[in-house]
């Protein structure tokens, strides 16, 4: 990935000086894990901070796959970013960002007339779905990057498994988007023999990031159903009905979901922060290589070090950009970001979770605990109020998870057993 822009030569790292006897001015673009991360970094006693997204609400993302198993609901995966910002004296603007200004420090919005300035900015809008060029993705295909599209491929589910004729569900895409959508589904449906799944990678395995052992031990957990992996081959183009390979086969399909990846915002290169379809290059202070008053955090960022894009690496970079804004606003030297490395949790339904450490891997259905751990200590953290406050959403998330992911594993004494076992797949 080439991190070079051609706009404006770059700046050094440095800082205007604040704005004196004044709270100085940050704008954070996106209320994601990023951004809503930098907002509640910054005191608002010393910043006058606003936050802009055109959603309402801050997403869980690493768990909208449940969603599809009705393992959890949009309700759990949502915070008010609203009620987030007041809490931490912010403001919240739900609005959508049109432009960027960098050179200008202004910020316009859809629906607003004047820009919106501001003395430091935290860009940390996230991705778009990428579409690599594949047509009728956006007519004919429902994406998996939001609780709402998650909802949709839910229902759709649900209807086509009522239904008594013959049923084909195409999953394009085998990252961890697809991987975990197609564990979501067998959770609920692999009882229903009408149905039948076809998971198309244009790369020769399964989680092709990943240690090869895992897309071996995927194949194995899925022989037993109604699914199919068409491997090494591209998609030519979506249809209505079908999915068009490279090698110019087209799969009927009743549903196809789309997990092809994030892609930058176009916002990006419209600003100047970055070239066309590249993310926003950024010193490793997170600092924009172009703008010394814009800091990029989360999947904006392109890091001189290439940086895996997960929601763990974005709550650390939000914080740190925050810390940076504040240091940059009082003319001092920025802090490079040093991201921790941290094991990834990969669930496949009730089948199977997966712990990735570098080449080292686990496997087995009790490590699902270790990733619902995971979700309700970040959300408790984001929740943002006084813990006796936050009770009620951690017993509501609690109880749920219980009802959902426990008891069904003590059914029977097989299912207990089965859930019990972890194996080892890789030392490294």
């Amino acid at each position: 990935m080439s991190n070079a822009v051609a706009a404006r030569p770059a700046r050094k790292e440095g800082s205007p000086q604040p704005r004196p006897a004044t709270r100085t001015r940050v704008l954070i673009l996106g209320g994601g894990f990023a951004g809503l991360s930098a907002a509640q970094a910054l005191d608002a006693t010393r910043h006058e901070v606003t936050l802009i997204d055109a959603r309402r609400n801050f997403e869980f993302l690493p768990n909208i796959h449940e969603l599809v198993s009705a393992v959890k609901t949009a309700q759990l995966l949502r915070l008010p970013l609203a009620d987030s910002m007041q809490r931490a004296g912010h403001r919240f603007v739900h609005d959508e960002v049109t432009g960027i200004d960098p050179a200008a420090c202004r910020v316009s919005t859809q629906r607003r007339r004047r820009a919106i300035g501001y003395d430091a900015l935290i860009v940390a809008l996230g991705g778009v779905d990428a579409t690599h060029g594949v047509p009728g993705v956006r007519e004919h295909a429902l994406g998996f990057k939001s609780v709402t599209q998650c909802q949709n491929i839910a229902r759709r589910l649900d209807q086509l498994a009522t239904r008594r004729s013959a049923a084909q569900v195409v999953i394009v895409g085998g990252g961890l988007e697809g991987v975990e959508a197609l564990g979501e589904i067998l959770r609920r449906h692999r009882h229903r023999n009408h149905l039948q799944l076809t998971l198309v990678e244009a790369r020769e395995r399964l989680l092709p990031e990943a240690p090869a052992v895992i897309d071996q031990h995927l194949r194995q957990l899925c022989a037993p159903y109604r699914v199919n992996f068409e491997l090494g081959l591209p998609v030519r183009r979506i249809r209505a009905d079908a999915v068009v390979l490279g090698d110019g086969r087209a799969l009927p399909s009743d549903l196809t979901i789309w997990t092809g990846g994030p892609a930058p915002s176009p916002l990006l290169a419209g600003a100047g922060l970055a070239v066309p379809g590249e993310w926003a290059p950024v010193h490793d202070s997170l600092q924009s290589s172009l703008y010394a008053q814009v800091l990029v955090a989360g999947d904006a960022a392109a890091l001189p070090m290439p940086l895996a894009k997960q929601a763990y690496h974005a709550l650390d970079m939000g914080a740190h950009a925050a810390g940076n804004a504040e240091r940059l606003l009082a003319g001092l030297r920025l802090r490079a970001f040093r991201p921790a490395p941290k094991p990834m949790l990969i669930a496949f339904g009730d089948l199977s979770c997966y712990l990735v450490a570098g080449e080292r891997v686990l496997a087995g259905s009790a490590l699902a605990a270790g990733k619902e751990a995971v979700f309700e200590l970040v959300m408790a953290q984001l929740d943002a109020q006084p813990w006796w406050a936050r009770l009620p959403g951690m017993a509501q998330r609690s109880q749920r998870a219980a009802r959902a992911l426990l008891w069904p594993s003590m059914a029977s004494l097989q299912s207990l057993r089965r859930h019990a076992q972890v194996s080892i797949l890789s030392l490294g």
